[in-house]
């Protein structure tokens, strides 16, 4: 089996003390059914175990390093179907338990203020779980790069230009922009399409050579011809190719910090 489908320590860490927290919150509510009250905590947080590897494998695969509102689409969108699978498995798991106490096997669903109670509950988890992934995700980048395990930086890639083939220099790039999954690339020959999103770029390239000026926008250093006032702390940027590109404040203190 995949080892990163299996649910890490901190993911059953936390859904033991999930556990513990439902117990309580069922012993407050009926103290002497103590015995019930394990049991119902655990038909609880069971589902858990079946979810948060597939939201951990998600954000680490598949989101992470996309453009932020594409993340934040493809979170939003899986927000409720996380919410019915884990309300789903909860009614699976007390039909079992129904049956196993010697009534009948039938999944008896929640109605009213029940199921969007439920429900609520159901996105609060998704939202823990999601931020407990990215927090990992980050720090598995962060150790990869402590440990010199990043690659190198990108020096040279293949793109397909109409029918053909054709490599691509690193330092014949003159700008990237950002175009949803893929990325525009601008070199001193022309502009293709690449199947690296900006932040893949930004992480494979040399930063002392590039630098994100925008949030949709990367210049390469070699290439760039001046930089101008454009305002409200922005600058203009003019490359060797004749673009001319506005930075946002936060680009534009990046490269004001170039200054010597």
């Amino acid at each position: 089996m995949d080892r990163r489908l299996l649910p890490a320590p901190v993911w059953l860490a936390g859904i033991g003390l999930l556990w513990l927290a439902y117990l309580l919150l069922f012993i407050a509510a009926s103290p002497a059914r103590l015995g019930a009250a394990v049991v119902d905590a655990a038909v609880n947080v069971l589902p858990l175990l079946a979810l948060t590897p597939g939201i951990d494998w998600l954000v680490r695969a598949r989101l992470l390093g996309r453009p932020t509102r594409l993340q934040a689409a493809l979170l939003a969108a899986a927000a409720p179907l996380f919410a019915f699978c884990w309300y789903g498995g909860i009614l699976v798991l007390q039909a079992l338990q129904r049956a196993l106490e010697g009534g009948r096997l039938e999944i008896i669903g929640f109605s009213g203020l029940g199921l969007g109670w439920q429900m609520f509950q159901g996105l609060v988890l998704y939202a823990a779980v999601a931020g407990i992934a990215y927090a990992r995700a980050f720090a598995a980048v962060g150790a990869a790069r402590g440990e010199g395990n990043a690659p190198p930086p990108l020096e040279r890639y293949l793109t397909r230009i109409g029918d053909a083939i054709a490599p691509v220099d690193v330092a014949d790039i003159v700008s990237i922009s950002g175009a949803q999954d893929y990325s525009e690339v601008a070199t001193a020959h022309g502009r293709h399409l690449a199947r690296l999103s900006l932040g893949e770029f930004e992480r494979r390239l040399d930063p002392a050579r590039f630098i994100r000026i925008h949030r949709s926008a990367i210049i390469n250093l070699a290439r760039l011809e001046r930089a101008e006032p454009a305002g409200n702390g922005r600058l203009t940027v003019l490359l060797h190719n004749g673009d001319s590109l506005q930075t946002s404040r936060a680009g534009a203190r990046r490269l004001r910090e170039l200054l010597y």
